[in-house]
């Protein structure tokens, strides 16, 4: 894998995690119609980034090996809701967040 396309699966991670924050962020703020479609809006965008994104990827590497990076968005959405909105992170989500990383560790190297 090349650092080009190491980027690529970063940013179509980074992206399609994001877009899952901004529909919470939507659905919160569904009392301010604006600000609903705004971020709603804005999780269509970051979806679509993230796919087109995932398509340039899989011109040159394996499924098997782009979708291990698919297992770092259950991992950033809910650090990331935590921070965010105030979720809470429980005992079972770092274990279960250490079992996905062994797993992506063992498969990747």
């Amino acid at each position: 894998m090349t650092g080009y396309e190491l980027m690529l699966c970063f940013i179509a991670v980074l992206s399609s995690s994001t877009a899952q924050l901004c529909l919470k962020a939507g659905a919160i703020a569904e009392s301010r119609q604006d600000r609903s479609l705004t971020f709603q809006a804005a999780a269509i965008g970051l979806m679509g980034a993230s796919v087109l994104l995932v398509t340039l990827v899989l011109r040159t590497l394996p499924l098997s090996q782009l979708i291990i990076f698919a297992a770092g968005a259950y991992i950033l959405v809910p650090i990331g809701s935590h921070f965010i909105f105030g979720d809470k992170l429980t005992t079972r989500f770092w274990v279960g967040t250490c079992l996905i990383s062994a797993g992506v560790a063992i498969s990747y190297g």
